[in-house]
């Protein structure tokens, strides 16, 4: 284990949006920075116009009609394979941070432990006691990042 991955996206975000691509409409000098100094995919296709079909793209390396998130709100199965799982099996500590937009919102019998805990007005926590989802995601991530090392 090498190497360190970063691995960022952006949330609709056009190419001719970012100053390291030639866009003038915003200023965007982080990220300007990061594209300097990383590898930038400069004709890479989304493999779909919406969010949570393309991140399980992202994750599984497969098309939407394979992995099954054709929309959003639908879930991308449990048992998809994932980059993080293979990155993670091999000695890298993963994690998901930010707005990940996976929740499964069609979900009307509520099969997925979110959307249950959710019906039930019961919130996530974390070690802290904090019920804040990004907060409870940071947390947890650092906390699994100490025991890994």
């Amino acid at each position: 284990m090498s190497r360190k991955i970063l691995f960022i996206t952006t949330d609709q975000q056009r190419y001719d949006t970012l100053g390291a691509n030639g866009g003038i409409l915003s200023r965007t000098p982080v990220l300007d920075r990061l594209a300097s100094e990383g590898i930038r995919y400069e004709r890479a296709q989304p493999t779909s116009v919406v969010c949570m079909p393309s991140r399980s793209s992202m994750l599984t390396g497969q098309f939407p009609s394979t992995h099954g998130a054709w929309m959003n709100g639908v879930p991308l199965a449990i048992d998809a394979p994932s980059v993080a799982e293979t990155l993670h099996d091999a000695g890298y500590a993963t994690a998901l941070i930010g707005k990940a937009h996976f929740e499964p919102f069609m979900d009307p019998f509520g099969l997925y432990a979110e959307n249950a805990l959710a019906n039930l007005g019961i919130r996530p926590s974390n070690r802290t006691g904090s019920t804040d989802v990004a907060e409870c995601t940071v947390v947890s991530t650092i906390w699994s990042s100490r025991r890994t090392a």
